[in-house]
């Protein structure tokens, strides 16, 4: 919603004060190393002789100048949003420029107002960098050039990301190393060295496959399958996880997200507080081990991507539906070129030839006369040009597959190493203790609240038994004394002023903070944390020692799902699709093609079995007629169930849609799935009933006042016999044997036993393996570990025998 026009009522102007602070938070987001003011002196005397860094990053930063404070003419208008989660944002759009001349180095050999042509443009490093302006280029229309938005996880926290229709008016950022190297392999040691005060781009690129782009610009974020570089955990931590996007063959950015946050606290910060180097350090994981082919789960979320709604809004209205689909626009009078994509900005593609239509970006870009072993080797050649040429059809795909990385970084660049770069790294690579402690704090109160341990509590029995029993024993252990609070007092104080725990004084009132009397559940950061929590554990493929953080006790349960199964008769009378009969779009892998279909997809068949054959009746409201295959499937009585005397039935021809449903999940045969929770992870699929678990209580021989209690099914549902008979034993202080032929009784399948216990143990022995520990007053329940699902306990209390409350 709002305005893109100079007036428009829900776009407000910035004042120039404004437009100052502005442009200096975006120099420090873009940017990193000393300020244009510092280093104005240094800059000039490096472009005098020969540094390319020094002269285009001033360049650079005058194009900035020039889009928000906008000397020239041209206006910055703000315009508030809301986003789907609720989080609050604000769009700064810049308008159109006016349409003076552009300025570009005269010496510079590229035509801007050109689009390339079929022969092959040769250019060198240095003329694609004096080639950028450095004023605004838009001249037809108004851009969206940078967003702020709330934290969704923190609302306090507030980010100010720049869009594509900024960052194509810069020089493309250099590419990271190919999965598997490192920075020093790719040639370009320099880029983590943050010592060095040479100013360089402080969000770090990545590339993907042309083919994967075209899932991105569709609004899909982008997976850790299509990742094919990856950034340093230095350059990671520097920009705070953001990363632009680009294809292999197309530098220019196409998209611009944030490194999913699992993905971000795994890579740069190891577990226990341990950070990553910035190469060739052993506490940091390798990203050829989380993201890359084979790998699942989201790697970047994207924020802005070519092909969504803020491209749109900025596509002018004189670019017509003629120019898209042949890669390049109608030029008018005044119109900026691109020096790297070829095309004009105004043409609705950010000046670039490889992004089509907001579908696609296609490879553009190749080296020349240079191979990977060269890459590999790390040899400085002179004279490293790019070639530039419209990619059609017909070279595309060979473009992408010579192209195994794209680096637009300075050949002629030194490698610099610096030892304060080293002492840094050591001194990152040490345990963060308040990290640990903050961390583990969480972590046991998550246990807990899980284990519904009775409060209040000492805080050093807290502190002993539950503080640090949350450090991951894998790592470095908590202490205390290097951490910034020295004692757990403190530490304890102010998380009290947080919100997040309620303390209580002692009995004489000296000390007023002697207990822990309350978890606030609602707090907002314990609500974090265990979200961000579950979704490590996810993206650890469910592990939680690889999750970086302390392992919290999550207990699963085990449900059954009733599931049904059309009867080949039926399906075959009312021809019905073969697919959705056999559950071959169902949600989870496993009842894909098996034909278990969930109620909901049952009563699916039967609704669009109606729908297809017009059977809605028209002269009554909620009533569906009966044709002759709904009739034989639903209410004809076979000749094999025919009772002898029973004689003709009178079939229905309309009936009420409701009592047709019920009718038709009647006439499925039942099935089951044991599901196991949280995840409805599905465990076993089969045909009728679940198994039941059978305990059953009798009066021991010759003796009317004692019992026995027998268990026998505990098998289907993954409890070993002979483990469970010594758990109970131990938990109940009773007797207990294994039977595997008992006598008298129903035999055994192969495999199974029967467990015999002393005593009136039903409601026990039901509340234990049920995890209902509330269901029985005995205290050996509390703590089970069994999590069968209630619905297949089946009590059997022979005659005479009592309910337990009786028999006490």
């Amino acid at each position: 919603e709002g305005s893109s026009t100079i007036g428009g009522k829900k776009d407000a102007p910035l004042r120039k004060s404004d437009r100052r602070r502005l442009r200096d938070r975006v120099l420090d987001v873009l940017f990193i190393g000393e300020k244009k003011r510092e280093c104005e002196n240094i800059n000039a005397e490096n472009a005098d002789n020969g540094d390319t860094d020094a002269e285009w990053i001033t360049r650079a930063e005058k194009l900035i100048d020039d889009a928000i404070i906008a000397p020239k003419g041209g206006d910055v208008l703000s315009r508030k949003l809301k986003l789907v989660g609720g989080e609050n944002a604000t769009l700064f759009l810049r308008t159109a420029s006016s349409s003076g001349p552009v300025v570009v180095d005269s010496s510079s050999s590229v035509d801007n107002n050109a689009t390339t042509n079929a022969n092959h443009t040769t250019l060198s490093y240095d003329d694609v960098l004096k080639s950028y302006p450095t004023t605004w280029p838009y001249r037809q229309s108004t851009q969206p050039i940078l967003l702020e938005y709330e934290d969704s996880a923190d609302r306090k926290l507030v980010h100010l990301i720049p869009l594509l229709p900024l960052l194509a008016v810069l020089p493309p950022p250099t590419s990271s190393p190919p999965l598997g190297k490192s920075d020093d392999d790719s040639g370009s040691n320099n880029s983590n060295n943050n010592t060095d005060n040479k100013r360089k781009y402080r969000i770090p690129n990545i590339v993907i496959h042309a083919e994967v782009s075209k899932y991105t610009c569709r609004g899909a974020d982008l997976m850790k399958s299509g990742i094919r570089s990856f950034p340093s955990p230095w350059k990671l931590r520097h920009s705070k996880g953001f990363v632009t996007v680009s294809v292999i063959g197309n530098p220019q950015p196409c998209a611009i997200g944030m490194v999913e946050q699992g993905l971000f606290r795994e890579y740069c910060y190891s577990k226990n507080g341990n950070r990553g180097g910035s190469s060739g350090n052993s506490s940091s994981r390798n990203a050829v081990d989380l993201v890359g082919p084979g790998k699942k789960g989201v790697g970047v979320t994207i924020v802005n991507c070519y092909g969504d709604d803020l491209w749109k809004c900025g596509i002018s209205s004189k670019v017509t539906a003629a120019s898209f689909g042949n890669g390049s626009a109608v030029l008018e009078k005044g119109a900026v070129g691109n020096p790297l994509g070829g095309g004009v900005y105004d043409d609705g593609n950010f000046g670039n030839v490889g992004f089509v239509d907001g579908a696609r970006v296609h490879p553009i870009l190749n080296f020349n006369g240079e191979s990977e072993d060269e890459d590999e080797s790390g040899s400085d050649e002179d004279g490293e040009d790019i070639d530039k040429n419209d990619v059609g059809e017909g070279n595309e795909e060979a473009t992408a597959d010579n192209m195994a990385q794209l680096n637009l970084s300075d050949p002629n660049r030194e490698a610099q190493s610096d030892q304060n770069d080293v002492a840094k790294e050591d001194e990152d690579s040490e345990p963060d203790h308040d990290d640990i402690l903050t961390n583990a704090f969480y972590a046991s109160l998550l246990y807990l609240l899980s284990s519904k341990t009775s409060l209040p509590m000492p805080v050093s029995t807290y502190y002993a038994k539950h503080l640090l029993a949350a450090v991951p024993t894998t790592g470095p252990r908590l202490d205390m004394k290097q951490t910034s609070y020295k004692k757990i007092g403190p530490f304890l104080k102010e998380m009290q002023s947080d919100g997040v725990i309620k303390l209580g004084a002692s009995k004489d009132g000296k000390d007023r903070f002697a207990f822990l009397v309350e978890i606030v559940k609602n707090n907002p950061d314990l609500i974090r944390f265990k979200r961000e929590w579950k979704k490590e554990i996810a993206a650890s493929g469910g592990d939680a020692s690889t999750a970086g953080v302390a392992t919290v006790t999550q207990k699963t349960k085990l449900a059954v799902v009733d599931l049904f199964i059309v009867p080949r008769h039926i399906s075959d009378g009312l021809e019905l699709d073969r697919d959705a009969v056999m559950a071959a779009n169902a949600k989870t892998d496993e009842r894909k093609g098996t034909g278990f279909l969930t109620k909901t997809e049952c009563r699916a068949l039967i609704e669009t079995y109606i729908e297809k054959e017009n059977l809605v009746d028209p002269k009554g409201k909620g009533r569906v007629l009966v044709n002759g295959p709904i009739c034989d499937a639903l209410y004809r009585v076979s000749k094999k169930n025919k009772q002898p005397d029973q004689k003709t039935a009178e079939y229905p021809t309309s009936v009420k849609r409701k009592e047709l449903i019920e009718k038709w999940i009647g006439r499925m045969d039942k099935g089951h799935a044991l599901v196991q929770m949280p995840g409805s992870k599905i465990l076993n699929l089969g045909r009728g009933g679940p198994k039941p678990v059978d305990i059953e209580v009798e009066f021991r021989q010759g003796n009317r006042r004692k019992f026995l209690t027998r268990l026998r099914g505990m098998e289907e549902y993954g409890v070993e016999g002979e483990a469970l008979c010594r758990d109970v034993a131990h938990r109940f202080a009773c007797s207990g044997s294994v039977e595997t032929d008992p006598v008298g009784r129903p035999a055994l399948r192969k495999g199974r036993v029967e467990l015999v216990f002393q005593g009136h143990l039903s409601e026990e022995l039901a509340a234990l393996l049920t995890g209902d520990e509330a269901s029985t007053g005995h205290g050996g329940a509390k703590g089970s570990g069994y999590s069968l699902p209630k619905s297949v306990i089946n009590v059997v209390l022979r005659k005479g025998v009592p309910d337990e409350k009786n028999a006490k």
